[in-house]
């Protein structure tokens, strides 16, 4: 139940609210968008990323088809992720236009979440394949 305090989801929300990412999950997160079409944002608008135990690929995939913004210069999907983090797996899902650069908010920040993951699903990990970008079309 979402208002459950108790519930994983309600620690997950409380722990991010009084422990603030670290310097390095905020280099980071700033060094993959810049990976991904060189868009400048500030560090203090870079979003805390939200915790996982285990993502999967059905997750992915079920964010891509409902939070997909109502904005005709969404085109797709990209999943960047970055391995060898303290926190596990960084991930970087957004949604692209057709030349693959985040589209931004009329706010300025771009459609999509940061992630970090102790550990992906066998799934998503062989979608990955050692590669750091997936592309969904």
């Amino acid at each position: 139940m979402a208002d459950d305090p108790h519930s994983h989801r309600a620690r997950l929300r409380r722990r991010w609210v009084t422990e603030p990412p670290s310097p390095d999950a905020l280099e980071a997160i700033a060094a993959l968008l810049r990976l991904l079409g060189g868009v400048a944002i500030k560090k203090a608008q870079v979003p805390r990323p939200i915790a996982w135990d285990l993502l999967t690929f059905d997750e992915i995939i079920r964010y891509f088809v409902d939070e997909r913004p109502d904005d005709p210069q969404v085109h797709h999907g990209a999943l960047l992720t970055r391995h060898g983090l303290p926190m596990g797996v960084l991930c970087l899902q957004l949604f692209v236009d057709q030349e693959n650069k985040p589209c931004l908010a009329p706010s300025g920040s771009p459609y999509g979440r940061v992630m970090a993951a102790k550990q992906l699903d066998r799934e998503l990990e062989g979608m990955l394949a050692g590669k750091e970008l997936i592309i969904f079309e």
